[in-house]
């Protein structure tokens, strides 16, 4: 975490798809060309891909809940 105006977590992370080519069809994060973080299946141009991160069960608990309401 070098910028603490950003900061980062070191066990999430993005890879550059020129060295590891994204998964076809599957919903990832990504950084269009402007640098902005988006949603969807792999679309070219984007300059990097991640893995959606985990939701904790009890975050989804909790979400259900108020759903419910």
């Amino acid at each position: 975490m070098s910028d603490p105006a950003h900061p980062t977590s070191e066990t999430w992370e993005l890879f550059d798809p020129e060295v590891y080519p994204p998964p076809r069809g599957v919903n990832l994060l990504m950084i269009n060309p402007g640098g902005v973080l988006i949603v969807g299946t792999w679309c070219e141009g984007a300059v990097a891909w991640g893995y959606k991160p985990r939701i904790p069960q009890t975050v989804k608990d909790r979400m259900e809940a108020k759903w419910k309401d």
